[in-house]
């Protein structure tokens, strides 16, 4: 005589009750995004002058300027959304300031900044990058020229 396993035996049970299997129907099944490429574009300005700095940035020259003050001693980051394309274009980061201090007057000075993409670089073995570009605020040697420069 042979012999059933249960599932057989549960098989048989149905065929001769004349009950149809039930077929099992595949799920649909979706991608998650949980290990997913995030990045920013980001850049960092360090106030290191011993005084509180106005300056204001903005991205892109449509965008209207944000004002900022920052304290010596501190360091503010700007970023702005890339998805998961690091190489995504966006637009170019302006920061300005008043480059002459004491002079109660207003000499702006603009630069165009230069950023890093950071974030998570998704599942595997590609590096991921938390540093944005740095750059720090110093008063020249006569203590009233201000500017803006990219840190080594």
């Amino acid at each position: 005589m042979r012999k059933l396993s249960r599932f057989g035996v549960a098989a048989a049970l149905l065929a001769a009750l004349g009950v149809a299997p039930i077929q099992a129907v595949a799920e649909d099944v979706g991608t998650s995004c949980a290990d997913c490429p995030n990045y920013s574009g980001a850049f960092s300005i360090e106030n290191s002058t011993g005084n509180v700095i106005h300056y204001e940035f903005r991205w892109g020259d449509k965008h209207p300027w944000k004002k900022m003050a920052l304290a010596s001693g501190m360091t503010e980051v700007h970023s702005y959304p890339l998805g998961d394309d690091k190489n995504r274009k966006v637009p170019t980061p302006y920061v300005r300031f008043d480059r002459v201090g004491g002079d109660h007057q207003v000499t702006f000075q603009e630069y165009k900044i230069q950023f890093h993409a950071i974030g998570y670089a998704g599942y595997g073995p590609a590096e991921n990058k938390t540093r944005p570009k740095p750059y720090v605020f110093r008063y020249a040697a006569n203590g009233r020229d201000l500017d803006l420069k990219a840190k080594r």
